[in-house]
């Protein structure tokens, strides 16, 4: 299967999402390369933290609840 043809909201994606992919959302249209670059890296960055952290709770690390319930009385 060649890997640019995978949808985008594929799990079976094995390659970065690309500008021309980012671009095809209205919201994302007139975005600059800069900004489109900018997001990129935050959606790398964001869902390398939640790997690492799953993978940490299934090594036997600590479970973080993440209720909204709970997040009014332990927001700082």
């Amino acid at each position: 299967m060649d890997d640019k043809i995978v949808s985008i909201n594929s799990l079976a994606r094995t390659h970065d999402i690309t500008p021309e992919e980012v671009r095809q959302f209205d919201r994302f249209k007139a975005y600059t390369d800069e900004q489109v670059h900018e997001l990129i890296e935050t959606i790398k960055t964001y869902t390398r933290f939640v790997y690492n952290v799953h993978s940490k709770q299934k090594k036997g690390g600590r479970i973080i609840a993440l209720s909204v319930e709970n997040n009014k009385l332990k927001a700082a």
